[in-house]
């Protein structure tokens, strides 16, 4: 799929098709696994009480390829202060389905508004242990680049990129993460923008990378 990137039709056609197929799963995560992990499937058997997520990553056309695009979180005091991450946020009572969540959470976070008809399908899903969260992540189309009109409030930045740079060897890396007084931890990440990409969003798109290359 990688050839296609240069084609914003014939990428998205086949990216649709794609989602009809098994995914590469877990395996295509781990080279951007953090931590020792255990199965999704036994993260879950474990922790029957855990609560669900939804997030949506984005592919547009700009520029002759093809782009995506990943929000900074604010700085706060908690878990997930200055992240890079994709829109996204927990199931709400009146959401209908996962994909909604995401929809709605995209719109509420970066004001731009999509239907299902947008979604290409979900990646493997990925259970954070320090939240109790199961996270769906999903893949969507977007006609052309998007205007961002971001909450002040969830999102510092929107950070552009294109999808080769998940291909480029020279922008993966070991960094030490701060993660807490006194806590680090040094994990494998995609240096985008300058700025460290980690953890389960980088899991993420390590899933998509997989499938670029055609896994």
């Amino acid at each position: 799929m990688i050839h296609l990137l240069n084609n914003s039709e014939e990428f998205f056609s086949a990216l649709q098709k794609r989602f009809s197929n098994p995914l590469p799963g877990e395996s295509s995560q781990e080279p951007m696994n953090a931590r020792a992990r255990v199965s999704t499937e036994k993260y879950l058997a474990n922790n029957p009480t855990h609560r669900s997520s939804a997030v949506l990553l984005s592919v547009f056309p700009h520029e002759g390829t093809i782009y995506t695009a990943l929000i900074r979180r604010p700085a706060y005091e908690g878990t997930h202060s200055g992240q890079l991450a994709l829109p996204g946020g927990k199931v709400e009572q009146d959401d209908i389905s996962l994909a909604q969540t995401a929809l709605r959470e995209t719109q509420e976070e970066v004001g731009v508004k999509l239907s299902e008809e947008n979604i290409f399908g979900a990646l493997t899903p990925i259970y954070i242990p320090v939240s109790n969260f199961l996270v769906h992540p999903f893949v969507a189309k977007i006609s052309e680049r998007p205007i961002w009109i971001p909450d002040k409030h969830e999102v510092d930045a929107i950070i552009e990129f294109p999808l080769s740079q998940l291909l480029d060897a020279s922008l993966k890396d070991r960094r030490r993460i701060h993660i807490g007084k006194n806590m680090f931890m040094d994990v494998p990440c995609y240096i985008i923008d300058g700025q460290v990409l980690w953890g389960a969003t980088a899991m993420m798109f390590s899933e998509l990378e997989s499938i670029l290359r055609g896994n």
